[in-house]
């Protein structure tokens, strides 16, 4: 199980590129406002507003839990910005994906097609992960012709190891943070960094890093699978040793998610917290991440 000490430490060496801390800097109002102002700097952000991802609940979420941070402007323009700090290889596919989340949720029963507006999807990444190394690609659908589609939707990757020709010093500033630097260019870099430092200080920054935090379970994965294949060398006596072992890192991982649900309630004292943790690192439903919440309180209500 992981420790609070633990947890502290993960939350005393956190930066920009930490996922958690990424998250709760970048759903400050003012700092999104400023980096979608440096990236697409054409655009009126004047009124902008970050969308609760309780309204974004659609049949695409069985795969992920969320998009990472979300927003629409005053013309329901929305925005997308996902960190992608490793080279996995699918970052076309992903940005397929969140367009599609986007797109989804613009139209009711009903609407035309021509009601869905325009939607931005921002990878921030610290090296080059296509074959572009410019420091900012931007991605439309365009015929082999040449031709432009006109449908709305842009996928921007912002390279930090890309060349830097014709950068503002804002996005230079983020660029270094993904660097894993000091920012010393621009004004937004040095606010990043006073609000990490701020989120670490602060007792209720401290407390929403830990409630959020996924390295709970990391270690609900690995305990699940060790207690797992214990079951399962067993079970696999009798009904076979490969069936065995799956069916045992089943139950061994629900004991061990039940096991940890109460550590997380004694740090959030909040249901919903729990259950969006659930959600988004064990790539659990909506309903399976309330059954282990509902069956890890029973049991602790027995204790």
């Amino acid at each position: 199980m992981v420790s609070k000490q633990k947890i502290r430490h993960k939350l005393a060496q956190a930066d920009f590129t930490d996922d958690v801390m990424f998250g709760l800097v970048m759903s400050q109002l003012e700092i999104w406002r400023k980096f979608l102002k440096a990236v697409l700097p054409q655009h009126d952000f004047t009124k902008l507003k970050i969308v609760d991802q309780s309204h974004l609940k659609t049949d695409y979420l069985s795969k992920a839990g969320r998009l990472d941070i979300h927003c629409t402007d005053a013309y329901g323009n929305q925005f997308d910005i996902e960190p992608q700090m490793t080279n996995e290889h699918n970052v076309a596919q992903r940005s397929k994906y969140y367009h599609a989340l986007m797109a989804n949720h613009m139209l009711t029963a009903g609407d035309k097609y021509q009601a869905l507006k325009e939607t931005y999807v921002i990878f921030l990444c610290p090296a080059s992960f296509t074959d572009a190394d410019q420091a900012i690609t931007h991605y439309e659908m365009v015929s082999r012709q040449g031709n432009h589609l006109n449908d709305g939707t842009h996928t921007l990757i912002l390279n930090a190891s890309g060349n830097w020709a014709g950068v503002s010093d804002e996005l230079k500033g983020i660029f270094q943070l993904l660097l894993r630097q000091p920012a010393s260019f621009g004004k937004l870099g040095p606010q990043i960094m006073n609000k990490i430092d701020e989120i670490k200080h602060s007792k209720t920054g401290g407390r929403k890093y830990m409630e959020l935090t996924g390295a709970f379970w990391q270690d609900a994965r690995e305990a699940g699978i060790k207690i797992g294949e214990r079951r399962g060398k067993k079970a696999g006596i009798k009904e076979g040793r490969k069936e065995g072992r799956k069916q045992g890192r089943r139950e061994g991982t629900d004991e061990a998610i039940i096991k940890l649900i109460p550590d997380l309630v004694a740090l959030t004292n909040d249901r919903q917290a729990v259950i969006n943790i659930l959600m988004k690192k064990m790539d659990l439903s909506q309903a399976q991440a309330e059954g282990y919440y509902k069956r890890a309180m029973e049991q602790e209500a027995k204790n």
